[in-house]
């Protein structure tokens, strides 16, 4: 304590020294501080590094993935889900645009799969939907929402052991290495249309900033951890519902730098500029120069997203 400072109380409480301006001499909490301007160095478009970028030309769409949306410009809301006759709900309500990084994995029989932060199990369900993965690893850190999504699954699949293991684990954490050939990592992220239109727990709360500081950091981690995880040969898709350049390319340009500086592991990524044009007829697809992935926009008479999305595949 700077007794130099003190008020004297014998003073008196009259007295206009209390109302004396005192200057802090120290910010609490300043050492786990970061400028959240600092994290536009992510955005830099100089590299000091090799990326190897190859064009895809095609989107494959599984026959089994059946989806259904309102046309253009018909913004009715869908009837809610109800059980059919064979004891599962009859179809899942979700964003048509979370089905680009799904489609991105491009799926094939056989297939292993980790969706890393699986909740509320969405992406995951569509991936089974395609009827090829031998089995599919739901993951998600949260307590709550994995129970939740468990109950999605449960409402949804009568043999659920068989396809589908649910984990609750720290996504930095998982050592299941060459076990996967397909990985999507949906990391945390502000969640823009959510944001929007919920107070609930909205990432921007004064009382999350420090967590919404962090986010690119986590982000680029949880994309290191999936691209050293993946099978060599094996795809890894990187996905947000952000608009923000920071959590989108920036972050995977701070995690494709920090793979070849500190790991043996390389990585191409896939240009899927041209296999995306049939899907403008239903979605806006952002056409601003993007250097590594792809974002779809809400626009409203297309009324979906924002979800990026950005594809890599593992070639040592």
């Amino acid at each position: 304590i700077d007794w130099s400072r003190q008020v004297d109380s014998s003073v008196g409480l009259t007295s206009g020294a209390l109302y004396e301006y005192i200057p802090a001499t120290k910010l609490k909490g300043k050492e786990d501080w970061v400028p959240e301007s600092q994290h536009y160095e992510y955005y830099s478009q100089s590299t000091s590094f090799p990326i190897e970028v190859q064009e895809e030309r095609t989107l494959n769409f599984p026959e089994h993935l059946q989806v259904y949306l309102f046309e253009n410009g018909n913004t009715r809301n869908f009837d809610s889900a109800k059980f059919g006759t064979t004891g599962v709900l009859d179809y899942y309500l979700m964003d048509a645009s979370s089905l680009f990084p799904v489609l991105a994995l491009n799926l094939s029989p056989g297939d292993t799969v980790l969706d890393m932060c699986a909740a509320p199990g969405g992406k995951s369900l569509a991936c089974l939907q395609t009827l090829y993965p031998d089995f599919v690893v739901c993951n998600d850190l949260s307590e709550s929402r994995t129970k939740r999504m468990t109950r999605v699954m449960d409402q949804y699949f009568f043999n659920l052991e068989k396809k589908i293991k649910i984990t609750r684990m720290d996504g930095l954490k998982i050592s299941d290495s060459n076990t996967y050939s397909k990985i999507l990592v949906d990391v945390p992220c502000t969640a823009d249309r959510v944001s929007l239109s919920e107070n609930d727990n909205n990432i921007f709360r004064p009382d999350r900033l420090k967590e919404r500081i962090h986010l690119p950091e986590l982000q680029a981690d949880l994309l290191c951890s999936a691209l050293q995880l993946v099978k060599i040969g094996g795809t890894v898709v990187y996905s947000t519902c952000s608009l923000s350049p920071i959590q989108n390319d920036g972050v995977v340009h701070m995690a494709l730098k920090k793979i070849w500086e500190e790991t043996s592991v390389k990585v191409i990524v896939k240009d899927l500029s041209e296999a995306l044009i049939p899907a403008e007829e239903f979605f806006c697809i952002g056409k601003f120069g993007l250097r590594y992935g792809h974002i779809i926009l809400p626009f409203l008479p297309k009324n979906f997203g924002p979800m990026y999305f950005c594809k890599f595949v593992r070639s040592r």
